[in-house]
């Protein structure tokens, strides 16, 4: 088939999705062949039935890297000139906004924007169904992991080209100036990138969607300026504001410090999406009644309180108390300190609605490194950075760990040596001692059912790691001793 018969197929495609109206056909034919130096040729095509838009692109992005268009046939280089394709075809950022703020049903709105961002391939749905995600039973009840295969690895050619100098334009990723970015500064294509405007607390924000989803709609909503991120009253403001404008989505914010932070602090911004969290079913070991605020201390392996009203005010109100008091505490026992030449001590705020209540989780984070743990005191620690290593963020506070993808391989080599009683091989030889551990509990039954319950326990003592007051009699008296002093607090304030 004639590469201009692959034009054509995605051009209906895009017109069956919906993505661009009948009326565009002749003027997104015409920009395409410009982009692809084709000349015209009269064709006929098939229907396109049941194609993915991924076997629609790959003739395309196959020719364009033998004309040269795609100077190094990698990944990273192909979606750049992808977006470039898709951007043709997609309305321009005006006409998004317009629909968006058109559609008065919260739910419509987010869908229209999101299936905009799937059909067009900004959201790699192909690549992300590579992902392993499972659950399993653990002390604190259901827990979930998802072991990331979508995201390719980088390819060496990538970090050489990324090595060469570049500006600072966008500022990061998150920045508002990568809509319709050509990624030549930041490796990564963004031309076919979209987002909205939103209002919350008065300030403008933008919400759009993540490329590699983690779990269902996982959107992103960012502040209009490139600031770094800053938790206050403000924070709490925006989420509970959020929420009632979107009450099918929740909203958190990652810690504003190191360690214990997302993995960029530079741009304010906050983590949401349409899913329900193992954190929501936690047990209730603790809970007060304080006016019209139900306020309760879970059972989890990273501390965490819970207030709920249907009053986003007397929230608002608590919860910066909260924030403020756990800012000043200090526990040396525990190992809690506040502050040294840094301040310590941060906060993972979460927010969504139960019907007409609004729910905050507030998990008490600290950031304190010590000779001992110099990667940080309540982080993963080293005995079990063979399965994590990374900051907790939000994501794991609420119950779903994103492990690396290598950890896919590895089981099956673990397998190979839970099956036959051998070592491991050399290269991944930072699992031997739990592969001693392991072999002291394995029973013969499915290896990979095995290793996927046993890597669960470690993602629980990874958050138990995290937590600032640990599940022993001493942590948790202590956790109840703030949690009631929090509250009297509050009812001193009146």
């Amino acid at each position: 088939m004639i590469i201009q018969a692959h034009v054509e197929r995605l051009i209906q495609y895009v017109i069956d999705k919906r993505l661009m109206p009948k009326e565009d056909e002749i003027y997104a034919r015409n920009k395409l062949l410009d982009l692809l130096h084709l000349s015209y040729t009269p064709i006929t095509i098939e229907p396109t039935i049941d194609y993915h838009l991924d076997e629609i692109l790959k003739p395309i992005l196959d020719y364009a890297h033998k004309q040269g268009l795609i100077d190094v046939d990698t990944i990273a280089r192909r979606d750049i000139f992808e977006a470039k394709i898709m951007d043709v075809l997609i309305p321009r950022p005006s006409e998004i906004i317009r629909i968006f703020k058109s559609i008065k049903n919260p739910i419509k709105k987010t869908d229209y924007l999101y299936n905009l961002s799937i059909n067009s391939n900004y959201i790699k749905t192909n690549r992300i169904k590579k992902n392993i995600h499972y659950s399993a039973q653990t002390k604190y009840g259901l827990m979930e992991i998802t072991i990331n295969l979508s995201k390719p690895e980088k390819d060496p050619r990538d970090i050489a080209r990324s090595s060469k100098k570049q500006t600072s334009y966008p500022s990061c990723l998150l920045c508002k100036e990568n809509v319709g970015y050509n990624g030549e500064n930041t490796g990564v294509g963004r031309t076919n990138h979209r987002l909205v405007p939103l209002s919350l607390n008065n300030e403008t924000f933008y919400l759009q969607y993540s490329p590699y989803v983690y779990y269902d709609e996982h959107c992103i909503v960012l502040s209009e300026s490139h600031v770094p991120m800053n938790l206050g009253e403000h924070t709490f403001l925006r989420l509970f504001d959020f929420v009632d404008q979107f009450p099918h989505y929740f909203l958190g914010s990652n810690a504003g410090l190191p360690i214990v932070g997302g993995s960029i602090l530079s741009h304010e911004h906050y983590q949401g999406g349409r899913y329900h969290f193992p954190i929501e079913q936690a047990e209730v070991v603790e809970e007060r009644q304080v006016e019209n605020i139900v306020v309760q201390r879970l059972k989890w392996p990273v501390s965490v309180i819970r207030i709920k009203s249907k009053s986003s005010k007397q929230l608002t109100k608590m919860a910066t108390l909260l924030m403020n008091k756990w800012r000043k505490y200090d526990n040396e026992k525990l190992g809690i300190i506040h502050q040294t030449k840094q301040i310590h001590n941060a906060i993972t705020p979460i927010a969504r609605k139960q019907g007409d209540l609004f729910v905050l989780d507030v998990a008490l984070r600290n950031n304190r490194t010590t000779k001992e743990f110099p990667m940080g005191l309540f982080h993963p620690h080293p005995n079990h950075h063979h399965i994590k290593k990374e900051n907790i963020g939000l994501i794991e506070v609420l119950g779903l760990a994103v492990l690396p993808g290598r950890l896919a391989k590895e089981w099956d080599e673990i397998a190979k040596a839970l099956n036959n009683s051998t070592s491991l091989p050399k290269q991944i030889d930072y699992h031997e001692k739990w592969l001693a551990q392991l072999k002291a509990r394995y029973n013969g039954e499915n290896a990979i059912e095995f290793l996927k319950r046993e890597t669960m326990d470690k993602f629980t003592m990874v958050l138990e790691d995290a937590g600032v007051f640990k599940q022993t009699t001493e942590g948790q008296t202590a956790f109840s001793a703030f949690f009631n002093e929090f509250i009297d607090d509050y009812l001193a304030l009146d």
